[in-house]
């Protein structure tokens, strides 16, 4: 068979977008002379190259035959190393394993490492036949394109329509019939991943508030022990002078996170990490703010857990 002209539809570059023009293509008997002359819509081809910076790429995008003048894409295509998988005979396999693995099985010293090359040669050879016949059943199958598209299981394009519509054939209303049910199945699933993530988002919330609750209820207890003159560790000192609008200098933040275990308030004691062969830190504005948080707590403590509960309240 000869290259011939159709009217070819297929999907613009955005995914969607149906296009259709006239291409020059080939039957695909060219490239595997087995699908020639298979199935009820025959499989043509349209040479593609692509640039890279050391090589170029040769692509053969496929194309379904609907009738004398109509093609349609089949959404898929075949690289050149396709071509040479699907060209091997089991002859050819055969020796390319032998030539892959002869040497390396010579160079075993056991019966047992020469055992296990063997069983690696001959799991190769039938993972690669394996390969080679289901990709060859692949394309078999879209040499009766329209079959497999009653069939439900392949997605039934703009493009599709469109080029059934044009070629006059008698399944169009089935094949429309069908891409509505796709779309309403989509669509349900869409709504279902929503629903699933509203959820999720619900969940997420209500963990973060629980948290932030009993976070709140801890700082009440701590801030007691504070004004009681106990100990507590340097960050909830920061976090309660972050409630109480005192200001801290981002040292002091630092030391009372970082360096302070825990501090007094109204003692002005604390307990501190001292790195070996280090000088003693500088924990001047920790007192400070200490200090400073303890005598706001002494007068503005019920201030401070009127706000907390209120806050409690409103979440």
């Amino acid at each position: 068979m000869e290259a011939r002209k159709f009217w070819c539809h297929y999907i613009g570059r955005d995914g969607n977008t149906p296009k259709r023009r006239s291409i020059e293509l080939k039957p695909i008997g060219e490239l595997v002379p087995a699908l020639d002359g298979v199935g009820t819509t025959p499989l043509w081809y349209d040479r593609e190259e692509e640039q890279s910076y050391s090589r170029t790429y040769v692509y053969y995008w496929l194309y379904a035959q609907l009738s004398d003048k109509v093609a349609v894409t089949v959404q898929r295509r075949i690289s050149d190393a396709d071509l040479e998988m699907l060209r091997q005979t089991d002859e050819v396999i055969e020796q390319r394993a032998t030539n892959v693995w002869t040497e390396d099985i010579e160079r075993c010293t056991t019966d047992e490492a020469r055992k296990r090359m063997m069983e690696n040669k001959r799991s190769w050879i039938e993972s690669t036949t394996a390969n080679r016949d289901r990709y060859f059943e692949r394309l078999k199958m879209l040499c009766s394109f329209d079959e497999l598209l009653l069939t439900g299981d392949h997605w039934i394009s703009n493009a599709c329509l469109r080029a059934f519509t044009e070629a006059e054939s008698p399944i169009y209303p089935v094949l429309q019939a069908l891409r509505e049910q796709k779309l309403a199945e989509r669509e349900a699933r869409k709504r279902e991943r929503e629903k699933e993530y509203k959820q999720h988002l619900e969940e997420e919330a209500k963990k973060k508030m629980e948290e932030d609750r009993k976070e709140r209820e801890r700082l009440v207890e701590e801030a007691t022990k504070f004004r009681d003159g106990k100990s507590i560790s340097g960050s909830d000192v920061v976090e309660l002078c972050r409630r109480c609008s005192i200001d801290i200098h981002l040292r002091t933040v630092h030391n009372l996170q970082q360096v302070i275990v825990n501090i007094n308030g109204k003692e002005v004691t604390c307990q501190y990490y001292r790195t070996r062969g280090k000088r003693r830190p500088q924990l001047d504005g920790c007192y400070v703010v200490a200090a400073k948080l303890y005598h706001h707590l002494q007068e503005h403590y019920d201030e401070l857990v009127n706000y907390m509960k209120e806050c409690n309240k409103a979440a």
